[in-house]
């Protein structure tokens, strides 16, 4: 590992900290908007199981290919002009898509400019509540960071449930992108805002400006092993949040109102969990063994899931699973601070990781939808998520030695 290690922080930033977590929310909005109100969109408009599973995916595809860059561009470059740039792009994919709702073709080209949008917003936001936080809040500021897909995704539901209650038998799908374009809005206003106080240094990434210095050789490989456990991980959480609400009506036969309620007990699980992870590591629990046990837990409700019933063992099951998916991300958000020292994680660490993520995503709801809509089933999609969680745990095992090696140097910098 590089020791040249930056003074650390000796008070956390709030005001900055709350500011990246909303930063973040807006990029977990941008992509769980869509399963919601997917079922309803698949019914209006019979897009093939092949294209919705797109629709999520060409948020992998531009992250894959643009966050590594991104990252590094972020570190040397104004955060103002990307995070307005990136409300912006929500507002170019929100044309084609509420133009032409019946155009698959037009909806796989607003999520493209939404997920540049969300590539840009996924690498800000964790770094920003991260660099913001004192040492002894870091394990707080990784689970706030692991709160925004889940949390991101209930404000979508909520606000889908919330549009049908008031206007039942409407069309209700829309009303998630509308929702999109205004928090667009309020967010590029409070980006300048924040921007013209204090030189702009709470919401700076650059490394002129307290960011991290370039990733080492030692660093790179530390964080791409991390990148491929998220990779693989995010495989199999991204299916499952994909194609939870479709699964509840299509193979249990619920309806379309019981199945975004389930779905938000799913996800008001995780976003929970996610602050426990940060009492449990506050605690003392070593943090890549703890991953390594929820994705061990994980891999195992995803293989008894499909025998589960649609009464309370079916609720039983989606709340074990957002237990333990809520704690993953809660430590792949913290580990980077012990992999490379809590003040060198910029946004050039945290576009690695996205990289991984990304990979996981592209293939995820693609490989999942594939599989549960052939003659093999729905529970065969649920073990092909189990098969790569069992993936992720062999990773999570390589981490936890990383971890000690890590510890062990920087003991001897003391």
């Amino acid at each position: 590992m590089s020791s040249d290690r930056l003074a650390p922080r000796l008070h956390s930033d709030w005001v900055g900290i709350w500011f990246g977590l909303c930063v973040a929310l807006l990029a977990a909005y941008q992509q769980f908007k869509l399963p919601p109100v997917l079922p309803e969109m698949l019914d209006l408009y019979g897009y093939g199981a092949g294209m919705a599973g797109g629709f999520m995916s060409i948020f992998a595809v531009i992250g894959l290919v643009l966050s590594f860059q991104f990252g590094r561009l972020m570190s040397h470059q104004a955060t103002a002009a990307w995070l307005i740039g990136a409300c912006g792009l929500v507002g170019l994919g929100a044309i084609p898509i509420l133009t032409f709702p019946e155009n698959g073709w037009a909806i796989l080209v607003g999520r493209a400019f939404e997920g540049t949008a969300m590539a840009i917003l996924a690498i800000a936001g964790p770094t920003l509540m991260t660099r913001n936080a004192a040492p002894k809040h870091i394990p707080f500021a990784a689970a706030l960071a692991a709160t925004w897909v889940p949390l991101g995704g209930l404000i979508a539901t909520s606000i889908a449930r919330l549009v049908e209650y008031l206007m039942p038998g409407d069309q209700i799908w829309s009303s998630v992108w509308w929702a999109g374009l205004v928090f667009a809005v309020l967010m590029a206003g409070w980006t300048m805002v924040l921007a013209r106080q204090n030189d702009g240094n709470r919401i700076a990434l650059p490394a002129t400006k307290g960011g991290a210095p370039d990733l080492s050789k030692a660093d790179r490989q530390a964080l791409m092993m991390l990148s491929a456990c998220f990779g693989l991980w995010a495989l199999q959480n991204l299916s499952v949040l994909s194609w939870l609400p479709e699964y509840l009506v299509a193979d249990r036969g619920l309806s379309m109102a019981v199945s975004k309620e389930l779905y938000g007990v799913t996800v008001i699980a995780i976003a929970g969990s996610n602050l426990l992870a940060a009492a449990i590591l506050r605690a003392g629990f070593p943090i890549a063994r703890l991953l390594t046990v929820v994705l061990i837990g994980q891999g195992t409700v995803l293989v008894i899931g499909p025998y589960a019933g649609t009464d309370i063992s079916g609720v039983a099951i989606l709340l074990a699973y957002g237990f333990f998916a809520g704690i993953t991300p809660t430590c792949i958000f913290g580990l980077p601070g012990r992999l490379l020292g809590p003040d060198r994680t910029g946004p050039a660490a945290f576009g690695l990781m996205m990289t991984g993520r990304n990979l996981g995503l592209l293939t995820g709801p693609i490989l999942v939808g594939w599989v549960a809509g052939s003659s093999l089933g729905w529970s065969a999609g649920w073990w092909t998520a189990a098969a790569a969680t069992g993936c992720a745990v062999i990773a999570a095992l390589a981490i936890q030695r990383q971890v000690r090696r890590a510890d062990a140097i920087a003991q001897d910098m003391i």
